[in-house]
């Protein structure tokens, strides 16, 4: 019985790491595209929730004869703002790199003065080289594709290759 159960948990957990490779993949080579992606559906969902405003703003009319107009402003704006971002989606996903990209440049400076002030110490190199690295990668982000996204699509495939070898290795 407990045999079964174990193949079945690594016959999914070979499964699950397939996709999780297929993932990685199309993350490390098509992050924009899955910032868009994340975008439109974000922007889909607002305009989803505008036209339940609507038809809840219709409901409301025609039952009680009201007209309540923050509902109809809010369906309007929820619109909107939906067709915004979806878009607008370029632009929001070049922001989020920059800010990326400048946040890291940040960090990289501020752990450049710290690895300074231990000069004197043990702990200046790994200092100073992670600030070189962190400055690096900031600079990396501002010019190339969305580095992020790349990161964690390359952490999905080692993962999910490690994953498959020590599945083939407790089948043999």
């Amino acid at each position: 019985m407990e045999i079964t159960v174990l193949k079945k948990q690594n016959d999914k957990s070979v499964l699950s790491s397939i996709l999780l490779f297929i993932l990685g993949l199309f993350l490390t080579f098509n992050s924009e595209g899955i910032l868009n992606i994340i975008f439109d559906i974000i922007g889909a969902i607002v305009i989803i929730y505008g036209i339940h405003q609507f038809i809840k703003y219709y409901s409301q009319k025609k039952q009680f004869g009201t007209d309540d107009g923050t509902t109809l402003i809010s369906a309007i704006s929820a619109i909107t703002i939906g067709l915004l971002v979806i878009f607008l989606s370029n632009v929001f996903t070049n922001a989020i790199k920059i800010v990326t990209g400048i946040w890291l440049i940040y960090v990289g400076l501020t752990k450049l003065g710290t690895a300074i002030t231990l000069k004197k110490t043990r702990a200046f190199m790994p200092s100073l080289i992670s600030a070189i690295i962190i400055f690096l990668l900031g600079i990396y982000t501002l010019v190339a594709q969305n580095v992020l996204f790349v990161v964690i699509g390359v952490i999905l495939m080692i993962y999910s290759i490690l994953d498959i070898i020590s599945f083939l290795r407790t089948k043999r």
